[in-house]
């Protein structure tokens, strides 16, 4: 299997939601960020010894690395399918224009509600106005673009709304995930995280709309079949995990991790190649341990991976 990464350019970002996962939000973690010229370096190496699959440039907020442009550059010349994942607000129409010609083929783009009341609750920014030109303006160049909708007990009667807008902006996809607490997420997971019922309400919505429309609505954070029935929802496109196999992640100084949700660092990728991390036991113990014992066996094991760990077994909320 050819790996993926989800980059972290920076941990800097100009959104302040209270929902974020970030893991250097929960804990004491390294900080810092890596030059434009650095990052092509670690990149270099990286995709020269593996081959990925594709790369998403990621955050933080990925727009603040004065770099951005020219880390995407370098992939394209590479030949490497490169994204970014981006709460939208900076993407007006020259810098999408800049990454286009620098070879970024798909964006991401957070939109958690259309309302400004919903948006400024989650996000604490009143700015939802430059996120739905960002849609526009990804969509005005011809670029692929997927809007993520984080769902929370907050705004998940906003789901229907959102797929609405993204049918009206011609959007070619939705991931659509469900909190998980972590980061700063979890001084909130009382208020945020959504119980199996919620969820239910929020698939049954997403699935009709999905079908109404006929726009593709991706589960990007696995639920488990044998706690929620995957054919219930014929509109939707459950997925499965892959963190730490078929996905990776490399954090703004070059650490390599298993998951954006797990804090715990491999170690520097600076220093040792992907191969020799990748194969280290702290690896390996995140595949293993991910695993329910009630897993072990169950014919439906392909279609979640075992399900998000961090969503069933996450730490108490951090006292300030």
């Amino acid at each position: 299997m050819r790996p993926y990464f989800v980059v972290e350019l920076t941990p800097r970002c100009n959104n302040d939601c209270t929902y974020c996962y970030n893991v250097w939000k929960q804990c004491d973690y390294p900080t810092g960020e890596l030059s434009g010229p650095d990052f092509v370096d670690l990149l270099d190496r990286l995709v020269e010894e593996t081959e990925p699959e594709g790369i998403t440039l990621s955050g933080g907020e990925p727009l603040l690395h004065p770099d951005v442009c020219d880390i995407a550059s370098f992939l394209a010349r590479r030949n490497i399918r490169t994204g970014i994942a981006t709460n939208g607000i900076l993407l007006d129409e020259t810098m999408t224009r800049k990454l286009v010609d620098s070879g970024v083929g798909y964006f991401e783009i957070s939109l958690v509600s259309t309302d400004d009341g919903s948006y400024g609750r989650l996000t604490r920014d009143d700015r939802l106005g430059e996120v739905r030109r960002a849609i526009l303006n990804v969509k005005k160049l011809r670029a692929r673009l997927t809007v993520s909708f984080v769902a929370t007990r907050l705004n998940m009667s906003d789901v229907e709304d959102v797929i609405e807008l993204c049918f009206a902006f011609s959007v070619d996809a939705i991931a659509l995930n469900r909190f998980v607490p972590g980061g700063r997420g979890l001084e909130h997971r009382s208020s945020l995280q959504l119980t199996d019922e919620e969820l239910r309400t929020v698939l049954r919505r997403a699935d009709g709309k999905s079908r109404e429309h006929g726009i593709p609505v991706n589960v990007t954070i696995p639920v488990e079949p044998c706690i929620i029935d995957h054919e219930q929802y014929p509109g939707l496109n459950f997925g499965t995990c892959v963190c730490g196999t078929g996905k990776w992640v490399v954090d703004p100084v070059g650490n390599l991790r298993t998951c954006e949700q797990n804090p715990e660092i491999l170690g520097s990728l600076l220093d040792s190649g992907f191969g020799e991390l990748s194969a280290l036991e702290g690896a390996d113990a995140f595949r293993r341990d991910h695993l329910k014992p009630e897993c072990n066996g169950c014919d439906l094991l392909h279609s979640c991976g075992g399900g998000c760990r961090f969503t069933r077994n996450t730490p108490s909320p951090r006292k300030e």
